[in-house]
């Protein structure tokens, strides 16, 4: 992800924002809802010259406008299901990202991203994420980490290469996601990859944090190391925003149980996601701390994403890399033990509070039609 889906921001998933699911995430899973009907229309191009000929034989004197034509209404959510995947994804994704900016403070180093609800009469900022990165000693001392997580490389090596790509179906494998049922849910899917894309290369350039390759010659990634820096990662963070939203996702859907089967799911989405992240730390190009941020940073935007879907509110969430590390300095690794909610002295923390950020009428268009698919 921040080499396969931040690559994708040109071409994997936030392709998917200009080319939709059909031709991103969806495309991924079974060759895509346009291999389908959509596609076997759209593709089955017949010569202009063809249809040209055509016309030309039946179409007859032109008699003006004879058929009768329902106008759409004027800026209405329910216009979403006459569009292609493409350009519903790109009016949805404008909406979502609306009224988000970055605020730093060099004196501190730390960075956060805000939300102003744009369309409210009076918008105040809201602070959703805040962070701050480990200094560069620290990187240093999760040098030993990554080096000792080498020893997997033969191991995981094949996890390691199909995960460079959105790794769509490692969970589909999970919660049975198939591009024929959940069409909406994919889109829904490819809006929070693209939302973590935008968010998390915006604070790689503020924090321009220093890849392990370039600590030591001995790391050797197996992998190209991407062109961007290494704090927060990527792929983590795209894939606990995944985790989190197809857990509010499957909690909302009609008869989801009790407990629903979001939450059933909850501990393999989880551990699918921390092992995704911690893929690469194996692979060379990440350290422990990034996977750390990674699983902050997108557990805090899924749930802006569902707020922002459903009209409720979110907790602000910070993470302080100065933090991470034992008592004596010794570098920690990242593990899903570690708990998000303590509200302040830990590098993960939870407001006590909670923040509204409005609701998004197209998103929740979206969000209504993916909660279909699971019934």
């Amino acid at each position: 992800m921040s080499g396969g889906v931040s690559g994708g921001v040109s071409g994997g998933v936030s392709g998917g924002v200009s080319g939709g699911v059909s031709g991103g995430v969806s495309g991924g899973v079974s060759g895509g809802v346009s291999g389908g009907v959509s596609g076997g229309v759209s593709a089955a191009v017949v010569s202009a010259d063809a249809l040209i000929l055509s016309r030309a034989a039946i179409v007859g004197p032109f008699q003006g406008s004879r058929l009768h034509v329902n106008e759409p209404g004027f800026n209405q959510p329910d216009n979403l299901a006459l569009w292609a995947d493409g350009p519903r994804q790109e009016a949805v994704f404008s909406e979502l990202v609306e009224g988000l900016l970055f605020k730093t403070r060099a004196a501190q180093k730390d960075a956060s991203l805000e939300f102003a609800n744009l369309q409210s009469a009076s918008a105040q900022k809201k602070t959703l994420v805040r962070l701050r990165a480990p200094s560069k000693a620290q990187f240093q001392k999760q040098l030993d980490l990554v080096a000792a997580y080498a020893d997997l490389r033969a191991d995981r090596a094949a996890e390691i290469v199909d995960q460079m790509a959105p790794p769509i179906l490692f969970f589909s494998a999970v919660v049975g996601l198939t591009a024929h049922r959940h069409k909406k849910t994919l889109q829904l899917i490819d809006l929070v990859f693209s939302l973590a894309v935008l968010v998390e290369m915006r604070f790689k350039q503020i924090f321009a944090s220093i890849r392990p390759v370039q600590f030591s010659p001995q790391i050797q990634p197996m992998i190209e190391t991407p062109g961007h820096g290494s704090w927060p990662s990527g792929h983590a963070t795209e894939a606990f925003a995944v985790a989190v939203l197809l857990e509010a996702l499957m909690n909302a859907a009609p008869d989801a149980g009790n407990p629903p089967n979001g939450t059933r799911n909850h501990e393999q989405l989880q551990r699918l996601a921390a092992r995704i992240a911690t893929n690469r730390v194996v692979a060379g190009v990440h350290y422990p701390v990034d996977s750390a941020v990674g699983r902050l940073l997108g557990t805090a935007l899924a749930e802006f994403l569902v707020a922002r879907a459903t009209g409720t509110r979110v907790h602000e969430r910070g993470f302080d890399g100065r933090l991470f590390e034992g008592p004596n300095g010794e570098p920690l690794d990242f593990s899903l033990h570690q708990s998000m909610n303590d509200t302040h002295g830990h590098a993960y923390t939870r407001s006590a509070g909670t923040v509204a950020v409005g609701n998004a009428p197209l998103l929740n268009w979206l969000w209504k039609e993916a909660l279909k698919e699971w019934k």
